[in-house]
């Protein structure tokens, strides 16, 4: 399958991303993780039989979306309204009635996160969710409320961002492979050229720089548990044999707040769509998309 550019405005942002050229059917909607882009799904993409319309998009502030302003922070919770506004944009680019239109969910990481909070926030729109290494938002205890939101504030009053600058692409590649979920130079010189800009002196991140602040406030494990409850539609989970989810009995536990949904685990870590067995991760996802 292969994937195009485009962008899409909204009632929030301008979207960027990676679309095939499929119009007619359920749109599949991939999310990708935190400070990653839309090109985290190209290694899969040549894998993937999908004759759906399929977007990856670049969530606000990452990959070429557009930034919040700089009076807002990144809460987790705005995704939800952010991916509901680019279905809405969708529908009103098809000339289609506004209102409920039924999508399939890939998220792979913190876009599992935000596909999870989107299922569960509007059931009835919702008719897959595809988990790639996500098992729901971190959570806090009571005794760590107090100081994590400390902490954030702290960070907020900080105006000042200290920006990295590469003086060629092979350090920025270097230091992706060494970041979160390391990777492959590969994968990770993937992630680079949709995520690095020109600037002086050599090369920046294009992602906002006010992605990196703590959260204000974590949801309880209760919270996260009565959140899955509400998830309606089947859900297909892939942890990576080396990835994030690798204490059984932690993954149980999350599992079991879910009503209906599938486990399966394949070669590679965190990023496993991209560098570890990705045409495994492609072949389940082939599979759940044509249910």
């Amino acid at each position: 399958m292969k994937l195009e550019p485009f962008e899409l405005q909204t009632s929030q942002l301008k979207i960027a991303g990676l679309r095939n050229q499929v119009a007619e059917g359920v749109p599949i909607i991939a999310l990708h993780g935190w400070l990653d882009n839309a090109a985290s799904f190209l290694p899969m993409s040549g894998y993937l039989q999908i004759d759906r319309p399929f977007y990856a998009i670049d969530l606000p502030g990452h990959g070429l979306s557009q930034h919040r302003p700089d009076s807002c922070s990144y809460h987790l919770l705005d995704n939800i309204v952010d991916v509901l506004a680019f279905l809405d944009a969708l529908q009103k680019q098809a000339g289609l009635e506004q209102g409920c239109r039924k999508v399939t969910l890939v998220g792979h990481s913190l876009g599992g996160i935000i596909a999870s909070l989107v299922a569960a926030s509007v059931p009835e729109c919702v008719d897959q969710l595809i988990l790639l290494d996500s098992m729901g938002p971190l959570t806090d205890e009571i005794e760590v409320v107090l100081p994590q939101l400390r902490k954030a504030v702290s960070k907020a009053l900080n105006l000042s961002s200290n920006i990295t600058v590469y003086p060629d692409l092979d350090l920025a590649i270097r230091a992706r492979m060494s970041g979160i979920g390391k990777l492959s130079r590969d994968a990770a010189a993937c992630l680079v050229e949709r995520g690095i800009k020109e600037v002086d002196g050599g090369f920046s991140w294009q992602s906002d720089p006010k992605l990196l602040k703590p959260s204000f406030l974590r949801l309880s494990e209760s919270q996260v548990e009565a959140i899955f409850a509400g998830i309606e539609c089947a859900v297909k989970l892939l942890t990576g044999s080396n990835g994030y989810f690798s204490n059984p009995q932690a993954l149980q536990k999350r599992i079991g707040y879910f009503k209906n949904i599938e486990h399966r685990s394949v070669q590679g870590g965190h990023h496993f769509h991209m560098d570890g067995d990705v045409e495994g991760t492609a072949r389940y996802v082939n599979e759940f998309c044509k249910v």
